[in-house]
Parts: C-alpha cells; sequence; structure tokens
C-alpha cells in the first residue's frame, strides 16, 4: 500500500542497479535513456539515491560532487521526486538526508539546491532538512538557493 514505510529502504545506486533505475516508470521528468542511466551509475562524482518499496523506486534523489580547481568539494543536489502516493510520508526527507550525509562522508564543505519561489513543497522540504534560503530575483518568480552545511 502506498504511504505505508513498513520496508521502505533507502541506498545509493550503483552500475548493478540499471534494471532498478530503469523501472522507475514517471519518477523523472522524460523517459530514461538507458546508455546515459549506466553511465550516471558508473561515475564516482554522480550520485543517485533511491527509495525502494516492495522492489520498485518510488522516489530519488539526484546530485553530484564536483572540484573546483580553486575550491573545496562541493555537492549539487540536482533534483528530487517521489511518486505521488509518497508524498508527506517523509520519503524525500529521507532521500535528502541520506544523500546529504554521503556529501559529508565524501569530505564536501557545503552544498545546495536551486528551487523556484512558487514550489512550497521544495521549499519545506529543504528548510526541514537544515537547508538556509537565500532568494535571488528573476522574472516575478524568483528562485531560490538552499545552502547545507556540514554538522559540526
Amino acid at each position: 500500500m502506498a504511504g505505508d514505510s513498513a520496508g521502505l529502504s533507502v541506498r545509493r545506486l550503483g552500475p548493478d542497479d540499471l534494471a532498478l533505475l530503469l523501472g522507475a516508470g514517471t519518477l523523472f521528468d522524460d523517459p530514461l535513456r538507458p546508455d546515459m542511466a549506466a553511465r550516471f551509475l558508473a561515475h564516482p562524482d554522480h550520485h543517485l539515491f533511491a527509495a525502494v518499496h516492495a522492489g520498485k523506486m518510488i522516489g530519488f534523489v539526484s546530485a553530484m560532487s564536483y572540484l573546483h580547481p580553486d575550491k573545496p568539494l562541493e555537492y549539487w543536489l540536482n533534483e528530487v521526486g517521489v511518486n505521488e502516493a509518497w508524498h508527506r510520508c517523509g520519503v524525500g526527507r529521507r532521500l535528502m538526508m541520506a544523500a546529504l550525509d554521503h556529501s559529508w562522508r565524501l569530505g564536501c564543505t557545503a552544498a545546495w539546491v536551486l528551487t523556484n519561489s512558487s514550489n512550497r513543497a521544495a521549499r519545506g522540504l529543504y528548510a526541514a532538512c537544515g537547508g538556509t534560503a537565500t532568494p535571488a530575483a528573476r522574472h516575478g518568480d524568483s528562485v531560490i538557493m538552499f545552502s547545507f552545511a556540514p554538522p559540526p
């Protein structure tokens, strides 16, 4: 039953999880491309965390750790998606916390994500996960960056 978190697991996917990822259905904005999905899962700086229930993905967070030649390692949270039947069940928060915990283990000194001011669900999720909002105006709707710092 959707929303029943018994048996729900959250984990980082690796190359051996391609079939699970390709079975994610409509969780992603566009149809998954098997070649690109395989490349993403194999890349050490790309991170995909999945919420899995009854053998199927019901949510994900995609992220990337990246290097600058003049800055410490950072973590960009690209996208969060949760099956609508699982909204408001804590799945997004569990996914975000798993991704953030992973970033700190990698040695990242900061993590961040962007959203629009009109996206109330995303703003609530990122704030609940400890993000600090910084708005930047853009054409009526504004982009908000949520920054996360490692635990002390």
